[in-house]
């Protein structure tokens, strides 16, 4: 196992428990979705994972072991984890070859090596043309893959995706997964990537965790039996892609239904 996630819970000081006994592995190169209602500590998982979540903003317990370290007794290997968050990160001030260099330029790589190895991750993702154009100037879907390839540039052996494509049109969603899984086939990255769209976390993961709703926990792992290469658009087309979503979705719909009568009630609380 690349990744093992073993009994974590995590309460904010404020009062907030967002995970409660979470508990699941990764395989080495295998790319993991995980699925559940908005706010249910998909994101906050993934935080606590890459040591983003200091102590005294809240009581983490549990164990997270990457490659047999204790990441949260030892912290995490520098340049062993990627992280690409919902939105871009980029540097604006930076064109995309400039923001693709950015990792390798603080690891203190020389400058030849560096713009080769930009430029070639440049032309994997198709933004060749784009290079010396400033982020304001492209569109979600090109920001998204230099977000995705800045990461990739300095060879991070696990990558976590925070929902990097939910501000993105349907349209432009299925190109960048079809992209991410041209990548990751590729390279092999063990990939964890958070999603609150079942289809995509179908579409994308070899396996798909489903988190409950807030305190998260793990309520069932589904293995996905569609072999790679996939297309997602020929994908969601199928019956079989079609049965699998309705299977899952009769445990996920369960969580969403919680979550929205929770905010419901909560909601009148608040005028009563």
């Amino acid at each position: 196992m690349k990744i093992s996630v073993e009994g974590l819970h995590l309460r904010f000081h404020k009062g907030v428990e967002a995970l409660r006994d979470v508990s699941f592995e990764v395989r080495s190169g295998e790319l993991l979705a995980v699925v559940g209602p908005s706010g249910c500590g998909k994101s906050t998982m993934l935080n606590v994972i890459a040591s983003l979540i200091p102590p005294e903003e809240a009581e983490i317990r549990g164990k997270i072991v990457i490659d047999g370290v204790d990441v949260r007794q030892a912290g995490t290997p520098p340049g062993s984890l990627g992280y690409v968050f919902q939105r871009d990160t980029l540097f604006p001030w930076r064109t995309v070859i400039q923001n693709v260099e950015a990792g390798l330029e603080i690891r203190g790589t020389p400058q030849v090596a560096r713009l080769k190895k930009a430029r070639s991750l440049v032309d994997l993702v198709g933004l060749s043309g784009f290079e010396h154009y400033y982020p304001h100037q492209i569109s979600g879907g090109m920001r998204q893959r230099t977000s995705l390839i800045r990461t990739l540039a300095y060879d991070p052996q696990v990558i976590l995706m925070d929902e990097p494509f939910g501000a993105l049109d349907a349209q432009t969603r299925m190109i960048l997964q079809g992209e991410l899984m041209r990548i990751w086939a590729g390279s092999r990255k063990t990939i964890i990537f958070v999603t609150h769209d079942l289809a995509e976390a179908i579409t994308l993961g070899e396996r798909v965790v489903l988190f409950s709703k807030r305190p998260g926990t793990v309520t069932q792992v589904y293995d996905v039996p569609f072999p790679h290469p996939r297309d997602p658009f020929a994908l969601r087309g199928s019956p079989e892609f079609a049965d699998l979503h309705a299977y899952i979705w009769r445990t996920l719909g369960e969580e969403f239904r919680a979550e929205a009568e929770d905010k419901g009630l909560t909601a009148r609380r608040s005028t009563a």
